[in-house]
């Protein structure tokens, strides 16, 4: 668990002077909560984590609220190694937010996200490595495409 205040003194000042109620004196902090497994045999690597993050923020309009925020982000990963050199990996993504209540009713506070990457890559020598992999994401809401797909290819060569 890691845990601390991230909203500074003159940021707190500025949106008590402008909220229509006084906000509470408690301190804006932010806490997260996290966990990852990692398991591997002969050519296989699978990878999972989760953090939780709470956050208590400052609310300039109304409703006053007092409640944190809650966001929960979570992955998991594996890898094949098919031949020498040769990989293929897949990989999924969550990220989801805790819902506030207002006038319109209960909503999330931002539009949850899923992601779905797959791929392969090749070493050509040791030092040198070629990557290319695929991801769809799918968004809930919000001002971005609810559906992206997207192709990526990397080289990478270190030293």
């Amino acid at each position: 668990m890691a845990r601390g205040e991230f909203v500074s003194d003159a940021a707190a000042s500025a949106a008590a002077a402008i909220a229509p109620r006084p906000i509470a004196a408690t301190p804006f902090t932010q806490a997260a909560w996290g966990g990852d497994i990692e398991y591997s045999r002969e050519y296989f690597l699978m990878r999972a984590e989760t953090i939780l993050s709470r956050w208590r923020v400052p609310f300039a309009a109304e409703p006053a609220r007092t409640d944190p925020l809650d966001a929960l982000a979570t992955f998991v990963e594996g890898r094949y190694k098919i031949t020498p050199g040769l990989f293929a990996a897949a990989r999924i993504d969550y990220l989801g937010f805790g819902s506030i209540a207002s006038a319109f009713g209960t909503t999330p506070w931002d539009a949850p996200v899923t992601r779905v990457e797959a791929g392969g890559g090749y070493s050509i020598v040791r030092n040198l490595l070629l990557k290319v992999s695929y991801q769809h994401n799918s968004r809930d809401g919000g001002r971005l495409p609810a559906h992206e797909n997207l192709v990526a290819t990397q080289v990478v060569f270190w030293f």
